[in-house]
């Protein structure tokens, strides 16, 4: 069986993540643990990033998650969870 991928995000994201309601936290924490097992799942929509890579987005609630695979690295990057309030 091949080893899960890691979530890798900035520390911001974390810290965005503690600030987020009760229920959108868990819902969030619940699709970080998905990504690590299913990294290429998709999102609600993909957004281009400066970066030049395609982003998926997934929305919860008000909330935003932005993600990509690394897959030579064996890691999901989060780059951003933003309130869209």
């Amino acid at each position: 069986m091949l080893r899960p991928y890691e979530i890798v995000a900035p520390l911001t994201v974390y810290e965005v993540l503690h600030t987020m309601p009760r229920r959108n936290r868990r819902q969030v924490d619940e699709f970080l643990y998905r990504l690590t097992r299913q990294p290429s799942l998709t999102g609600d929509f993909e957004s281009p990033a400066d970066d030049g890579r395609t982003h998926r987005v997934k929305i919860f609630g008000n909330w935003l998650v932005s993600h990509w695979p690394d897959h030579a690295a064996r890691e999901v990057r989060i780059s951003a969870i933003e309130s869209i309030e």
